[in-house]
């Protein structure tokens, strides 16, 4: 596959489960989402088989199929990577039946045709677009990290942006974006940003109300900088503040603390620990102990 399709972390937009998917480099994207349309497009393989809806075979029939194939030692694991020359079609298939055997909502999927979407344009649409009553989208993990980002992540922490972690709590205007948390000695704590502050604005652009693919990929390339050095200015409402301020946040490679604000809470019935975990990442391992 050409990433690696990840879940259960909030600081992008939506999934469930962690995926790696097997082999396949590459890379990809998140954010703020108005349309997850597929694209269409031919594919010349044809040996999978036709498509017929709710018809699934096993996922590991094309798993490490590969439109194209890495060769050498994966980092992550020291072993050579299991990639074979695959198709779009042999990863869209991997992706369709790993959805129908593992995703939480799997019956809530819509099944279309693998052949004829683009592969990320495809992951898009493997999951439930169903709300919850307040409004909020049922699945909100739904994402894609390029291989590399992913792997820096997992094994280090690191990775780039300003060290705040967005809570999205209504994706469509009027949106509501907030800090959930904040990484110490990031830029975010650097500018005095903490749980609760909202995004009123990014670069000019009204986060609250604006329309349209330019508003919207204004939003998103300031709330999710691609890589370490860009400058983006947002206007905050801290919370519990009268009025708005405005922010610079430059990005840098961020280093992620996992285990958190550890303390111990006396209570009338005896003392109660108390931990913020934040991520499934190899750098929690420690922390946790």
């Amino acid at each position: 596959m050409p990433n690696a399709f990840r879940a259960a972390r909030s600081h992008r937009f939506f999934l469930l489960a962690l995926i790696l998917v097997a082999g396949c480099g590459g890379g990809g994207g998140s954010g703020i989402d108005l349309d997850s349309g597929g694209s269409t497009g031919s594919n010349s393989n044809n040996d999978i088989g036709s498509w017929t809806s709710g018809v699934y075979l096993p996922a590991g029939n094309f798993a490490a199929q590969c439109t194209s194939p890495r060769s050498g030692i994966d980092p992550s694991t020291g072993l050579p990577y299991p990639d074979i020359q695959g198709s779009r079609l042999a990863e869209n298939n991997w992706l369709r039946s790993w959805s129908n055997e593992l995703y939480l909502w799997y019956n809530e999927i819509v099944d279309r045709d693998p052949a004829a979407y683009e592969t990320l344009a495809y992951f898009d649409l493997l999951k439930t677009f169903a709300t919850t009553a307040s409004g909020a989208p049922k699945d909100r993990f739904h994402f894609t990290l390029p291989t590399a980002e992913w792997q820096a992540l997992s094994q280090s922490g690191v990775s780039a942006g300003y060290g705040a972690t967005w809570a999205l709590l209504a994706t469509t205007p009027p949106r509501r974006v907030v800090v959930a948390y904040t990484e110490p000695n990031s830029p975010a704590t650097a500018a005095s940003l903490a749980r609760g502050a909202e995004v009123l604005t990014v670069d000019g652009v009204d986060l609250v109300n604006a329309t349209g693919a330019a508003s919207v990929a204004t939003l998103n390339a300031g709330l999710f900088p691609a890589q370490a050095g860009e400058t983006h200015v947002f206007t905050i409402r801290d919370l519990g503040a009268p009025t708005p301020r405005t922010v610079t946040l430059r990005s840098a490679n961020v280093v992620s603390a996992p285990v958190q604000n550890v303390r111990t809470i006396a209570t009338a019935t005896g003392s109660v620990g108390y931990l913020l975990f934040n991520d499934h990442i190899a750098t929690a391992e420690q922390a946790l102990v």
